[in-house]
């Protein structure tokens, strides 16, 4: 088989999964018709099929409920059940129901997402391997759960390429990889402006499918399936998919756009030749640093860095430089208010110092009531201690009643503080002082008990001479 043939038949194969979906939106208002059906139920679908297709149903009742709970945890959401899955025995009987479809052939399914159903024409299915007629169904499924997690919102690029994404593994694939090669190779990858182009996705499925399927690949393997999930759900409270982009992304999708054409090569096993120089959009990096979000604004910079031309990069490290500050100065406020809280107060203090030496070379001034009032602390926890330090110092010069006013004030300050032991430590030199104030206290009654006794004992014994 020639070059030429091949390329035919690739584009041939893509049309089968493409004029589904623009068959169903040809169709999409022409009410059925259909002499006869007769209804099976699953767990999750309604299942629609001519009296002949009893044998197909069946095997369809077996796939479907499976899929679907595979789709529902992937996607962690059920679309609302039953859901349809009707199958049409011939091409004909479903050109009776949707008359628009006649002149555009290669349909094998397609998904209704407004009627919450999908649709197989069992005499072209039959045609297909057992992975093949799976894949339509996870195609078409798929349709259904991102039209119902973004509100009908999700454009018609990112659905096929999500849809395409959730298929299994297969000849197709192949041949996606190989249209994408030549595209890139041949630096003629369309711009993400036609992600919105439902005439440019469906007008040239062989070019837009692969890379459709590639953006999204892309996207999941950037940041995880979570995160995708993430923008299908806030498509609904967005005005498009860019600004749900840049929401939930960080950065814009120009900046996306740019970071996909640095990702492809690798992906497809290519030299980085000759790619034209990446379109970097600073703003999002730049209002994470605004908002003093300094590691997320690094992660952000680090990524761009990567695919960004000499003089971008120039810029780039000076935002790094000043995230790093930022960081180091989080970082050293974080460390202070741990030492604050181990009671060690000099170590605080020089902490904040350096805290707020590295806040004001990048004119934050976010922390500057936060350092304060660590500083606040650190100079009553510091006057507590030199309380304390005078108390011992008092106690051993037998000074009672200053240790015991330096000790009490202490034990207070500490408490205040939240320095429990430092405060155990005042009020067990309280506690000591007390026990030696009893102590000399007994003592001295001790001994003026002593001495009167032996006053009264001389006395006795030695009377005083009588005066003549």
């Amino acid at each position: 088989m020639d070059c030429l043939t091949e390329k035919i038949m690739i584009r041939l194969r893509l049309w089968l999964i493409t004029l589904a979906a623009l068959c169903a939106w040809l169709a999409g208002g022409v009410a059925l018709a259909q002499p006869t059906w007769i209804e099976q139920s699953t767990a999750y679908f309604r299942l629609v099929y001519a009296p002949e297709d009893e044998a197909i149903a069946g095997e369809y009742a077996l796939i479907i409920d499976t899929l679907y709970n595979e789709l529902s945890t992937t996607f962690a959401f059920q679309p609302t059940t039953p859901l349809t899955l009707r199958l049409y025995p011939t091409s004909e009987s479903y050109f009776t129901a949707n008359p628009a479809a006649r002149n555009v052939p290669g349909v094998i399914a397609h998904a209704d997402f407004r009627r919450r159903e999908v649709v197989v024409i069992v005499e072209r299915a039959r045609r297909q391997s057992e992975t093949a007629q799976i894949n339509n169904l996870r195609h078409e499924l798929t349709h259904i759960f991102a039209a119902e997690l973004s509100n009908g919102r999700l454009n018609v690029g990112l659905q096929e390429g999500i849809a395409q994404y959730m298929e299994l593994p297969g000849p197709d694939r192949d041949d996606k990889i190989a249209i994408l090669r030549d595209l890139t190779q041949r630096g003629e990858l369309w711009t993400w402006a036609v992600l919105d182009d439902r005439d440019a996705i469906y007008g040239q499925p062989e070019l837009s499918y692969p890379q459709t399927w590639s953006i999204v690949t892309f996207l999941i393997e950037r940041d995880g399936f979570e995160q995708f999930r993430r923008l299908l759900t806030a498509l609904p409270q967005s005005s498009g998919y860019r600004s749900a982009m840049a929401a939930i992304y960080g950065v814009s999708a120009t900046t996306l756009e740019s970071e996909w054409r640095a990702w492809l090569p690798a992906f497809l096993q290519l030299e980085p030749a000759a790619l034209p120089p990446a379109v970097i959009d600073l703003a999002p990096a730049q209002a994470l640093l605004a908002a003093g979000d300094y590691d997320r604004a690094l992660r952000e910079l680090e990524r761009l860095d990567a695919i960004a031309d000499a003089e971008t990069q120039n810029r780039i490290a000076a935002l790094q430089a000043r995230a790093q500050i930022g960081q180091r100065a989080n970082q050293l406020t974080e460390a202070a208010r741990t030492a604050l809280l181990n009671g060690e107060y000099e170590q605080a203090e020089r902490l904040i110092g350096q805290a707020e030496q590295a806040y004001r070379e990048i004119n934050d001034n976010r922390q500057a009531t936060v350092l304060a009032e660590y500083r606040a602390r650190v100079a009553r926890g510091l006057q507590a201690g030199e309380a304390l330090r005078r108390a011992d110092a008092q106690a051993r010069r037998f000074d009672i009643f200053g240790a015991q006013a330096n000790a009490e004030a202490a034990a207070r300050e500490f408490a205040a503080l939240g320095d429990e032991v430092r405060r155990d430590n005042a009020l067990a030199l309280r506690r000591s002082l007390a026990e030696q104030q009893r102590t000399l206290a007994a003592a001295l009654l001790f001994l003026g008990a002593a001495g009167l006794a032996i006053r009264l004992i001389g006395r006795q014994l030695w009377p005083a001479p009588e005066a003549w």
